[in-house]
């Protein structure tokens, strides 16, 4: 954690801001701050790359409502993170990140069909199509509203992000046989399935070059949700698409996924108090 914010806010109904504080080089699992003693609720928010000025328009905890977290600031080593909790002596409270993580462990090429015989595909990179750059965990409802790659890759708006390897990643020269690149990806939570009209399901596009002309695979991630780890295993196995917007060919890929938690272990394994 490269920082936290405490916002302490009093009692029902109103929920006036009561003090406010930010801590630096935080250690350990125990931080404490200090209100009246009329706060009831208590907000913390890490990583969030703001000032003291910053929180100047927080009036009440609906104001929060407001509040974005945006892909651009956001650093995959030390994602924003956000929690809330009654406020008290002492409590504990749990900070989860807005980010959707998604991890392609593997990938190969495996091209057994006419023309493409023992082919390599060259010059191989993945990146995500409409990813959703904004989000605001506060609000009741939010859905995204705008997107990194809305269809293609923009590079020049990908290079903007002050961590780009989030969206956009080489993965080799020469893709043959298997490799393991462990290559995570991150945007925020997009509910779509891509079935409803002017609601674009967010992608992970595998693009590379089979003698000299540019093919895609896209790959649907429908209902991404935050706090989550989406990994998967390609292989790639003919001639994908020629538009990164249109569904990949039939039979053109095989995919195999599992839905982790964030640091990747299985859902049986976590227990909620």
């Amino acid at each position: 954690m490269q920082g936290i914010d405490l916002l302490f806010f009093q009692d029902a109904p109103l929920y006036r801001l009561d003090a406010y504080q930010h801590l630096d080089n935080v250690k350990g699992d125990r931080v404490t701050g200090t209100s009246s003693t009329a706060a009831r609720q208590v907000v913390i928010l890490s990583n969030y790359p703001s000032s003291t000025y910053a929180w100047s328009g927080i009036r009440s905890i609906e104001s929060l409502a407001d509040l974005p977290f945006r892909l651009a600031d956001e650093n995959p080593s030390a994602p924003m993170l956000y929690g809330t909790s009654e406020a008290g002596k002492m409590g504990q409270v749990t900070l989860r990140p807005m980010l959707s993580k998604i991890t392609l462990r593997s990938i190969g090429c495996e091209f057994s069909e006419r023309p493409y015989v023992g082919e390599k595909l060259q010059d191989v990179r993945a990146y995500l199509t409409y990813a959703s750059e904004e989000c605001r965990p506060f609000a009741p409802e939010d859905t995204p509203s705008s997107f990194l790659n809305a269809g293609r890759l923009d590079e020049t708006a990908t290079a903007a992000l002050s961590h780009p390897e989030i969206a956009l990643r080489t993965l080799s020269q020469s893709l043959g046989g298997r490799i393991y690149p462990d290559a995570n990806f991150f945007c925020y939570p997009n509910p779509s399935d891509g079935t409803e009209f002017g609601a674009p399901v967010t992608r992970l596009v595998i693009e590379g070059k089979l003698r000299g002309t540019t093919y895609y695979y896209p790959i649907d991630l429908p209902g991404l949700k935050a706090d989550v780890q989406y990994r998967m295993d390609v292989t790639l196995t003919r001639a994908g698409t020629t538009d990164p917007d249109t569904p990949a060919v039939a039979g053109s890929i095989r995919l195999e996924s599992r839905v982790l938690d964030w640091d990747g272990r299985e859902w049986d394994d976590i227990h909620y108090r």
